[in-house]
């Protein structure tokens, strides 16, 4: 029994010897329609297989398509050799090694690659030995879509080299992939730029695309979750298409350039995330159809963004689009393979090149995207962003550059004076175009003029024009220059901005002012030569011309302001003011009035501070409120040690305008009359003509919240504003204070005396008391009491004293039945 069977074997062989010999190495290739024949049917016959060249075996759709490959026997000669083939993705493919109708090897690869070894999944392979029997090759080829078998039989050493070289090549795409991915993610959450976040996320989501279809995901995922993405593979395509719309519209700033888009993308975008997440709910993928339909619609609406693109991204438009050509055209194939267009071959190498070259230039337009923001940061961290001229910055270095060579140069800086109302007025984009409409006038002049007439060393220079500040522009001129020249360049300067610019219709006529400093007669720094001609801008020019040269008077001026500005605070805190004490005398009665109190400032290094010097400037560094603070409290504590002595005293003090309406400063009197418990009467606070001017409703309203506590209020310096006897009326000032300038030279002066006497009538009429203040003599003193002036005081009565010395005076004084018989001796 046993020979017999052995007898029938050989039989058997050399059977199929004689048919392998008749068709050595042919393929041969059978579709079984039914879906249902096994490896055992397709062994004993039941399949009809038919001879075709390699290329021409082609699987039609979902049918289960058998192809043959016959081994010859090699009696002499036993070697290893290996038979590949390419796999598409969602393929079914199961391969068998036969000899004398037994199977001898096998491998069975499902539709997700989720096989042992690994490398079967990304280069599918089966191993066999030549024998001295012919064998057979069958492989079961069960595809979605129409593709053609392509297989291959190598050798061990070829086999090795294209598996380590497909090996490389997966790694070398994937790892370009996510390495690009992951650096713009991380790009994005520290720049917040969401053009990045959406970029990165599309190539995150390429690169597990690319990797489940070619086999390489379980290679560096776990088992379950690379068969979750490999079965998820329509729902990154279609999430791929919604992040690149996203990415384009953020990019682009589509919502800006391009606002009839901006809902159709948006829409667009939020119908492909939901179709993905909505194939991930139900388990299964989606429809080759959707997919189509998916990426036409958005290679439509891409190309409709580009369309609308302006020039600024003309670049950047051109690469994005050979970017995403080669990703298009590989999109196009697989869904058309997909659909049955065309058959096509494997597509790993296709693939592979398009991925890299995508990627590469994607790449490359985030690169001229950054370039071109840091060519802008370089552009305008030397140039303003508003007038595109050179700014504060590159006026300092060319300065620099001048200082270091040693050459001559004049600064010129100027301020256009209607810059601002043009800003109120009509907006800032506004003003900057109107700015620039004269200064590319100003421009071609300077040139011009500068060429032509005075640098003649430096023919076909270029005169540039800086932005200093918000409102203060330069000009720098190179080399000697006679003042006559600056003078030349002044008027051209001017010239040009008084002829103005025709905009909206309307001719806005523009006036400067110009600050001029020499370098090296005036600095020999750029730092400094722009402080000084800064400080020549800010000069009042005494004249009628608009321009002024550096004087070192005024900056000896500027600098004690600031020493004084900066002195401010620390009088305060170091007690460096005093309160003096000029006496005022009743002139009818001869008996003391009271006093004013008068506010001095000893500085340890500037010496004596006269209050016309440090008020105004405490007013404008807004410390005048601290000032004022500081005299009330002092002085109401030294009426408060007065009245205890002559209980009929008077105090007057001077307030400024600017807190003469503070109701701090009511709520600090009512608090320390309280407290010391003072008559309010007894206290009268001075105010400013020129405080009045101008304000008589809101004045008055004051002045009666004064009057409601009990103090009185008096106008200082009387006669050097302009009041009118109205509104005089209306306030009701308790007392006016003639100026001295009034009072010093009466006896020589008719004039004077004229207005005194005027005043002193005019207030009596009024209801108000008259106090003189200059009174130098005896004569000016007995003139006023002719005149019916209420109360005097100057220096014939006494100069201002300390409160010690004021209290030695007041004894002596009220001792004295007229204080002029105590004066006089």
């Amino acid at each position: 029994m046993w020979g017999c069977d052995k007898a029938l074997k050989v039989l058997y062989a050399l059977l199929m010897m004689v048919v392998v010999c008749s068709s050595a190495n042919a393929s041969q290739v059978f579709n079984d329609l039914s879906n249902e024949m096994t490896i055992n049917e397709i062994i004993n016959g039941h399949g009809q297989f038919e001879n075709i060249e390699q290329d021409g075996a082609v699987a039609s759709k979902a049918v289960s398509t058998w192809v043959k490959f016959n081994i010859p026997a090699e009696p002499k000669a036993i070697r290893e050799s290996f038979f590949t083939i390419y796999k598409p993705v969602e393929t079914a493919l199961d391969m068998y090694v036969v000899e004398l109708g037994q199977i001898i090897a096998a491998v069975n690869l499902p539709t997700d690659n989720a096989v042992l070894p690994r490398l079967q999944s990304i280069y599918p392979h089966i191993k066999y030995k030549t024998s001295a029997f012919p064998q057979q090759v069958y492989v079961r080829f069960q595809a979605p879509f129409n593709a053609r078998i392509n297989y291959q039989v190598q050798s061990i050493h070829d086999f090795a080299e294209h598996s380590q070289s497909r090996l490389f090549w997966y790694g070398l795409e994937l790892g370009l992939l996510y390495f690009v991915a992951f650096f713009i993610l991380s790009v994005a959450v520290f720049s917040g730029r969401h053009y990045f976040l959406y970029l990165g996320t599309y190539l995150l989501l390429l690169a597990l695309q690319c990797s489940a279809n070619n086999g390489s995901i379980y290679y560096y995922l776990p088992k379950k979750a690379a068969q979750w993405f490999t079965h998820h593979c329509s729902m990154l395509l279609v999430a791929g298409l919604a992040a690149c719309l996203l990415f384009h519209f953020t990019f682009f700033k589509i919502n800006k350039n391009a606002k009839q888009l901006t809902y159709p993308t948006l829409i667009l975008a939020g119908l492909l995330i939901f179709m993905g997440l909505l194939s991930i709910g139900i388990g299964s993928p989606i429809a080759v159809q959707v997919q189509a339909l998916s990426v036409l619609t958005t290679i439509g609406l891409g190309i409709a963004m580009y369309a609308q693109l302006g020039k600024e991204h003309a670049t950047e438009a051109r690469v994005l689009l050979f970017a995403w050509l080669p990703m298009f055209v590989l999109a196009f194939t697989w869904v058309s393979m997909q659909l049955g267009i065309f058959v096509n071959s494997a597509l790993v190498n296709m693939s592979q090149i398009a991925v890299i070259s995508h990627v590469s230039l994607l790449g490359l337009v985030i690169y001229l995207r950054d370039k071109q923001q840091r060519d802008a940061f370089v552009f305008y961290t030397n140039h303003d962003k508003d007038t595109g001229l050179p700014n504060r910055l590159a006026l300092n270095q060319q300065l620099i550059k001048l200082v270091s060579s040693h050459q001559h140069h004049t600064l010129l800086l100027f301020k256009p004076l209607v810059l601002n109302s043009i800003r109120l007025n009509y907006g800032m984009d506004y003003a900057d175009r109107h700015l620039n409409s004269l200064f590319e006038k100003l421009n071609l002049q300077l040139d011009t003029y500068g060429n032509s007439t005075i640098s003649t060393k430096h023919s076909d220079k270029h005169t540039d024009i800086y932005r200093l500040d918000d409102s203060v522009f330069a000009v720098i001129l190179v080399g000697k220059l006679s003042l006559s020249q600056v003078e030349q360049y002044v008027c051209l300067l001017s010239s040009v901005f008084e002829e103005g610019v025709e905009l909206k219709g309307h001719q806005l006529v523009d006036k400067i002012e110009i600050g001029v400093a020499h370098s090296p007669v005036h600095a020999k720094s750029a730092e400094k030569l722009i402080q000084r001609a800064m400080l020549a801008l800010a000069t009042k020019c005494s004249s009628s011309e608009r321009w002024q040269l550096f004087d070192v008077a005024n900056s000896m001026v500027s600098e004690r302001r600031l020493k004084v500005t900066s002195a401010l605070k620390t009088a305060l805190d170091k007690g460096e003011f005093s309160l003096y004490m000029q006496p005022q005398v009743n002139l009818s009665t001869g008996k003391v009035h009271g006093a004013e109190g008068l506010l001095r400032w000893e500085h340890p290094e500037l010496g004596q501070v006269p209050p016309d010097e440090f008020i105004p400037i405490a007013e404008s560094s807004g410390m005048i409120y601290s000032v004022t603070e500081w005299v009330i409290e002092q002085g109401l504590h030294y009426q408060k040690q007065i009245v205890e002595l002559y209980p009929n005293h008077i105090l007057s003090l001077n307030i400024s305008g600017k807190d003469l309406a503070k109701r701090e400063l009511t709520v600090q009197l009512i608090t320390l009359i309280n407290e010391f418990n003072l008559n309010p009467r007894q206290i009268i606070l001075e105010i400013t003509e020129s405080v009045t001017i101008g304000k008589e409703a809101n004045l008055k309203e004051v002045v009666d919240d004064y009057r409601r506590i009990g103090i009185k209020v008096a106008i200082d310096d009387f006669g050097t504003g302009y009041s009118s006897l109205a509104y005089l009326s209306q306030l009701g000032f308790d007392e006016l204070k003639i100026d001295k300038q009034f009072v010093m030279d009466i006896e020589s002066s008719r004039t004077n005396q004229t207005i005194c006497k005027a005043t002193c009538d005019m207030a009596h009429s009024l209801g108000s008391k008259v106090v003189a203040e200059g009174i130098e003599s005896l004569a000016s003193y007995t003139r006023l009491q002719g005149f019916g002036c209420d109360f005097g005081q100057g220096y014939f009565i006494s100069r201002p004293l300390g409160f010690d010395e004021y209290l030695v005076w007041l004894n002596k004084a009220t001792r004295a039945d007229d204080v002029k018989h105590h004066l006089i001796r």
